[in-house]
């Protein structure tokens, strides 16, 4: 297959943005428009998966050191074919979601639009390229997170905007020094950046934490749980398939592909990064306890399980990456499902707290049967997928045997126990109400609601069952032959 098909799966969305952007339709035109371009793009990435070029393609060249590049590698695929199809889902909820919404067409537009800068991400062939599209990312779902246009719509904007601005000026740093140094290298398994001085070392930990605004490590996760507001189709988006996997899947680019993992394992500040991935999960684990609000609190759960994955990653091991890619699929599709069961509910009951989820399993039996089963997922009960991830994730991190491993081992288990705390009380509220409560009144949400969550809590189910072919794959990106 040529080399020019790597366009597509960018071309596409941006046509089908400019097509909603320009030509203002009903809304069962603009629905069959989005659609039809969600479905393009995800048959041609599907394509990509299975006929991948083997060559790359030179977008532009800025001078002979920056040089913007597509090329599809293992990683790559993985997280296109992922973010692509679960934006089908995502898509068909929001028709249904957004029906009484204002501003519809600016929605979708950038919804569509936001599609392109994640398939650019994961298209990236060098760091130069994946920054360029990471800050298209930030600017095509700026306008979701600010979609209410309200008062604190437009604070949730500015702080989402000076974060992840913030975070891209960090990384540029460290991406300035590189090329000065070692100019654009291509993205390959094992990284080209090989000295182990001071100042590469911390240029890495600069990088980190410039990406890591993405992935919600701690002190930079605020953003997250403010965004919040935005209507449930964009937070679903941001706290699962696009905007922090996205980071996380800098930060693989950033600690494989670029540096060479073998220079970061054991040395102190790959330390220092590991340590504060499991200070996250157990923190944004502990904020989600506290937390009332419902969305919220299902936000700081991202926190948390975003720094699961980098738990496994920053090991720099093949078996970390393999995991942490394993739970960045699982957790999206498990996530994915408990942010659409709580905006049914939200918007079938005008309510937002976990206290008003007494007795509303009666009133929308498939709604809450779908959270269960993420909830339940999240926690890592088998043979649900998410214990398989979390599974390859505890047996990667203590593998080392020293005192790292068993902090990071130490950590995922509390977290994950305060998983079981913060999901499962959402989950009992829902069936067993507390004595002397009225029970919320509501109805099932519509059909174009229920049926994305049904697909998502069958599919948590079967991948759990059979999640050989997951794992098989993982395992092969994280090891070079895929």
């Amino acid at each position: 297959m040529s080399e020019y098909f790597l366009l597509l799966p960018i071309l596409i969305p941006i046509a089908g943005g400019a097509i909603l952007w320009f030509f203002r339709t009903g809304d069962l035109v603009r629905n069959i428009i989005t659609e039809l371009f969600v479905l393009a793009n995800a048959a041609c990435t599907w394509t990509l998966a299975f006929f991948r070029p083997q060559n790359e393609l030179h977008m532009f060249a800025f001078s002979e050191r920056l040089v913007l590049k597509l090329r599809l590698d293992g990683l790559g695929t993985f997280f296109l074919v992922m973010a692509s199809t679960l934006w089908i889902f995502v898509a068909v909820y929001a028709f249904s979601y957004m029906k009484t919404e204002e501003h519809r067409h600016m929605f979708f537009t950038f919804f569509t639009l936001s599609l392109a800068a994640v398939d650019g991400v994961a298209l990236a062939g060098n760091i130069i390229t994946l920054y360029f599209f990471y800050e298209m990312l930030t600017l095509t779902t700026l306008p979701l997170v600010m979609h209410g246009c309200k008062k604190v719509d437009m604070h949730a904007g500015r702080v989402y905007a000076a974060y992840q601005l913030g975070g891209a000026a960090f990384a540029l740093v460290g991406i300035i020094y590189l090329t000065s140094v070692a100019g654009a290298g291509d993205f390959v398994l094992g990284g080209y950046v090989k000295t182990a001085d001071t100042t590469v070392m911390a240029v890495w930990l600069v990088m980190l934490l410039g990406f890591g605004v993405k992935a919600c490590i701690f002190p930079l996760y605020r953003w997250l749980p403010t965004a919040s507001v935005a209507p449930t189709p964009v937070t679903a988006l941001l706290h699962a398939a696009a905007v922090v996997k996205a980071g996380v899947f800098a930060v693989m680019r950033l600690s494989y592909f670029t540096f060479d993992p073998a220079i970061l394992r054991g040395s102190r500040v790959g330390g220092a990064g590991f340590l504060l991935a499991c200070f996250t999960a157990v923190f944004a684990s502990v904020l989600a306890v506290r937390e009332g609000h419902f969305k919220r609190r299902l936000a700081y759960s991202t926190v948390s399980n975003l720094s699961y994955i980098l738990v496994g990653v920053l090991t720099f091991t093949e078996a970390g990456l393999a995991a942490g890619l394993c739970h960045m699929l699982y957790h999206a599709m498990i996530k994915l499902n408990a942010f659409l069961a709580c905006g049914a509910f939200m918007k079938r009951t005008g309510k937002h707290n976990v206290e008003d989820l007494d007795g509303i399993g009666y009133k929308m039996p498939v709604t809450f049967a779908c959270f269960t089963v993420s909830a339940l997922a999240l926690c890592g009960i088998p043979p649900l997928n998410g214990f398989v991830s979390k599974w390859m994730l505890l047996s990667s991190v203590t593998a080392g045997g020293d005192v790292l491993s068993m902090i990071g081992g130490a950590s995922l288990i509390a977290a994950s126990l305060l998983c079981a705390v913060y999901m499962l009380t959402c989950a009992v509220r829902a069936y067993f109400p507390a004595k002397g409560s009225v029970p919320t009144d509501a109805k099932e949400a519509p059909l174009g609601m229920v049926l994305p969550m049904a697909v998502f809590a069958v599919a948590n189910i079967l991948l759990g069952v059979f999640s050989t072919p997951i794992t098989n794959i993982v395992t092969a990106i994280a090891g070079g032959a895929f």
